[in-house]
């Protein structure tokens, strides 16, 4: 009688939390978006896109915000952008502000 009771005890727990795991889907951020997804989205960026959201992380804009500014000031920022992005892939960024000429 004890094996029969404890046997329905585990299956009426593993009935539960599986009806709760189902609702909920803890993989899922609160945004709606898995961990996974997210990775995908960002390994298929470019190393240019990826560099442009780095810069324009740092000056606090977003896509859109860089949208809906005037187009002088736009042009302004795109044009940072442009040289940063040249200089990170080119490698500048490793050789600016060496104290020593490393080529000899």
């Amino acid at each position: 009688m004890q094996i029969s009771s404890y046997i329905s005890n585990v299956s009426r727990v593993v009935a539960k939390f599986t009806a709760q795991n189902e609702k909920t889907e803890p993989e899922k951020e609160a945004s709606g978006v898995s961990a996974a997804d997210a990775f995908l989205k960002e390994a298929r960026k470019s190393p240019a896109q990826r560099i442009r959201d780095q810069i324009l992380a740092r000056m606090k804009l977003d896509e859109e915000s860089l949208a809906s500014m005037p187009a002088e000031k736009r042009a302004a920022v795109e044009k940072q952008i442009a040289e940063e992005l040249k200089r990170q892939l080119s490698g500048e960024k490793d050789r600016r502000g060496a104290a020593v000429d490393l080529t000899a």
